[in-house]
């Protein structure tokens, strides 16, 4: 009898058992069934939004991480609210749940922001970095200017993507740079060929006050050629007159100055005479006898170095320049001994040994040096004119 009711029990309990589970994968809350039924498996029909190289982290979330909306157990899918793709919210906030907004809020903002993420990241996956529906700079193309980026002087940059210096959501700096000029240049180009002892006050106004950041039809990517981008700056007066130095009528400016900095004054390639040297023959500044100026390296003493209004670019009219050193003989006579009267040095005395030409200082004496006494071209200078 105690072994009948023991039966009848044991029946009991394993009833109610499976009474029990079946109410809870029924209508509790883990139903695999109604689990599966409100996820179905999006991969069944979109399987290649996934294929490519670079698949969204996202898409392992699963698709309603984002597709919150979309109800996907009956075909064509339904939308229970009013946004496109029955995304959770629009872009771009859907995507500040994973993304930090402060990187895409800063003070310059690219306007493609405003076009939506999607109008340059494939939101599911691509064959290109960062998820990019192209390359760069293909993908930059679709609203810049492709002509501004490949005209015949390319800046290497380019090759290295656009946002190899640029930010491509937002920045701090002007131009969706990734930090200021110069020092974003300097990631490149080394620091100390700007910062010498004399430095190009152009510097100061950013690179891009001379060179075009991406391409040029001018060497080293130049807004414009020498002279003429240098009289952006410096007045155009001071390099046209009666003289012209042979480099500045050729806009050679950069044949005398360096454009960003140097250890000389003046931006100079080198101190003068050396930087004289590079075109004038050294051999005739360096006679037995040379004039104490030119000994001393003081060019720019007696010589104008862009344009003048006098022959030789000299800095003054030959006797005023000549008699700022030698006063004794300002009177505008030469006095010589074994002379009656005087010798003309002033202009207005026709050369007859220079045809064209004025007497002046330079008639008889080498402005530079000399191998004779008293700077003379010659010895007996005197036969150089007179018939004796």
């Amino acid at each position: 009898m105690r072994t009948f009711i023991r039966l009848i029990n044991l029946r009991n309990l394993f009833f109610l058992s499976g009474l029990f589970c079946f109410l809870l994968l029924t209508f509790g809350p883990f139903n695999p069934r109604a689990s599966f039924a409100q996820q179905p498996d999006c991969l069944m029909c979109h399987e290649p939004l996934s294929k490519e190289k670079v698949v969204h982290a996202a898409v392992q979330m699963g698709c309603p991480t984002c597709h919150a909306a979309i109800d996907a157990n009956d075909i064509p899918h339904k939308k229970t609210n009013n946004v496109a793709k029955g995304l959770s919210q629009d872009q771009p906030d859907i995507c500040y749940g994973c993304h930090d907004k402060s990187i895409f809020t800063q003070s310059s903002l690219h306007p493609a922001l405003g076009m939506g993420c999607t109008s340059c990241h494939n939101p599911h996956s691509s064959p290109n970095a960062k998820l990019l529906s192209s390359d760069q700079p293909d993908i930059c193309y679709g609203c810049h200017d492709k002509s501004i980026f490949t005209q015949s002087n390319l800046h290497p940059a380019l090759g290295m993507g656009c946002t190899s210096c640029h930010n491509p959501h937002s920045s701090k700096n002007a131009k969706l740079l990734a930090s200021d000029q110069p020092d974003i240049c300097y990631g490149c180009h080394d620091k100390s060929m700007f910062s010498k002892k004399t430095v190009h006050a152009a510097l100061s106004m950013g690179c891009t006050s001379c060179h075009n950041p991406h391409s040029s039809k001018n060497g080293k990517l130049l807004a414009a050629e020498p002279p003429d981008l240098c009289y952006n700056c410096h007045d155009k007066t001071k390099f046209d007159g009666k003289t012209v130095h042979p480099p500045v009528m050729g806009g050679m400016c950069t044949g005398c100055h360096n454009p960003h900095s140097t250890d000389a004054e003046k931006l100079l390639l080198a101190t003068p005479p050396a930087l004289c040297f590079n075109c004038h023959d050294k051999a005739t500044f360096e006679q037995r006898k040379p004039h104490v100026p030119v000994a001393a390296g003081m060019c720019m003493t007696c010589h104008e170095a862009h344009m003048s209004n006098e022959l030789a670019l000299l800095a003054k009219p030959m006797f005023q320049l000549c008699t700022a050193c030698h006063s004794t003989q300002a009177s505008g006579t030469h006095v010589l001994s074994g002379l009656r009267g005087s010798h003309p040095i002033k202009q207005g005395t026709p050369d007859p040994s220079r045809k064209g030409r004025d007497m002046g200082c330079s008639s008889c004496h080498n402005p530079h040096g000399s191998d004779f006494d008293n700077l003379f071209y010659m010895q007996g200078i005197c036969k150089k004119c007179h018939k004796y």
